[in-house]
């Protein structure tokens, strides 16, 4: 079915939003104010999925993709919207989920920061092979968009692509390759995931790392853990406000371990995440899903004590290695599952609980939070629907939703990173 269309909006995954014969459709790759033809490819009971056929007239926001595989890669849903309209965008959209699903009466002002660089910022990506093909998959598929370049990616991440296309069929054989880049130290490493490892495959990768001096070291992750060649571990630097002024932390992150794509706005994310707990020197705070100690370590210069939880036993090694590069004494990391170290929990109640879970949220982890009766909460996101959830989850238990702010992470895709502040009302 066919059928003219005007797109009213943007909804959540970032797709244009219409009405066609009085039914709700979304369409991807467009943005409010297109109107074209509208093919529907895909019919739901309460909602269609179309796509744009032709568009007669563009909307003001629309611009040139500079991407010449946009569109057929899923990497990127919003290359055809000017970044400048980007940010707000994301703002209306994670207000209409707070009150759509988290049913919150009351919304407190969005602060969002825009990112420094809208493209060239990825400092980690996960490509696909097969055969020749390496990419990305395209969207709702495991077809593999071949590409030599990515524009949102850093320019260390793009010249690592070219590298790898060079000696393509050393890698050929395996399911995907992980670029980690460190603009900091301008170096690289690379972690090849279900790799078929023999002799004479491991003297062809040694001799590749080694005529290719932009690469530290490399890993390759199988059924039984990670095995590691040369120096894998990648450093960076996050500059903070401190006692004033400002001051460094250094850390180190090895294959296997989370840290943020955009270290611009990781920076941000971190000011803000401060700025929220608000914490002295006679709090104690607990940071749950700690990781390499992003926010660990930050939170230590400023309260009593912090305690770290994380279950991944290679990010609770970097972390502990960060806390004794920079002199941190007033931490403990705790290696375990959130829901189990926070149902056995022996020690003092925290002032400030920190939890930055991943996508699914942390419903079971917050009736055990609150048992602790902490005065604060800082919530991070990357999720807007399950924060939703856990924040009705929180209000219902006696929290008040106090500040939101949005920080751009993720440039050219509806994904968007969310800090909230919510405070005891008892």
């Amino acid at each position: 079915m066919e059928g003219q269309a005007k797109i009213e909006s943007v909804a959540f995954k970032g797709y244009g939003v219409t009405h066609i014969d009085g039914k709700v459709a979304f369409i991807p790759y467009a943005v409010t104010g297109d109107e074209g033809r509208v093919e529907i490819v895909e019919e739901k009971k309460d909602y269609s999925i179309g796509r744009l056929k032709e568009i007669t007239v563009s909307s003001p926001w629309r611009v040139d993709p500079p991407c010449p595989v946009f569109g057929q890669c899923g990497g990127c849903q919003w290359q055809h919207i000017d970044y400048s309209i980007q940010g707000e965008l994301k703002k209306e959209i994670l207000k209409g989920i707070l009150k759509r699903l988290g049913r919150l009466k009351e919304i407190p002002a969005v602060s969002m920061a825009p990112s420094p660089q809208p493209y060239d910022y990825r400092v980690r990506v996960q490509l696909k092979v097969k055969g020749k093909a390496i990419g990305y998959y395209q969207e709702r598929s495991h077809k593999i968009v071949d590409i030599d370049h990515c524009p949102i990616s850093h320019p260390l991440v793009n010249q690592i692509i070219r590298e790898l296309r060079e000696e393509l069929s050393l890698f050929s054989r395996m399911a995907e390759i992980e670029i980690n880049v460190s603009p900091e130290e301008k170096k690289g490493v690379l972690l090849l995931h279900h790799f078929p490892f023999d002799r004479q495959r491991e003297n062809g990768l040694r001799e590749f790392f080694q005529v290719h001096p932009i690469f530290k070291g490399w890993a390759i992750k199988g059924k039984r853990g990670l095995t590691l060649f040369n120096d894998p571990y990648l450093h960076f630097t996050i500059s903070i406000d401190r006692n004033g002024g400002k001051g460094n932390i250094q850390f180190r992150t090895s294959p296997g371990s989370f840290y943020q794509v955009n270290p611009e706005q990781n920076r941000t994310l971190i000011q803000k995440v401060l700025q929220f707990s608000d914490v002295n020197e006679d709090e104690r705070v607990l940071d749950l899903y700690a990781g390499v100690g992003n926010f660990t370590l930050p939170l230590a210069i400023k309260a009593k004590e912090i305690i770290g939880v994380e279950e991944n036993p290679t990010a609770v090694a970097d972390a502990r290695f960060n806390a004794e590069r920079n002199r941190i004494r007033n931490f403990d990391f705790i290696q375990g599952r959130v829901e189990d170290v926070l149902k056995h929990w022996k020690r003092k109640s925290p002032d400030l609980i920190l939890l930055d879970p991943p996508r699914m949220g942390c419903k079971i982890a917050l009736n055990q939070m609150v048992k602790l009766r902490p005065k604060k909460i800082v919530y991070i996101s990357c999720e807007p629907t399950t924060l939703s959830r856990d924040l009705r989850l929180l209000s219902e238990k006696g929290y008040l939703l106090k500040g939101l702010a949005l920080i751009d992470m993720f440039p050219q895709g509806y994904h968007m990173e969310v800090v909230a502040l919510l405070k005891s009302l008892c």
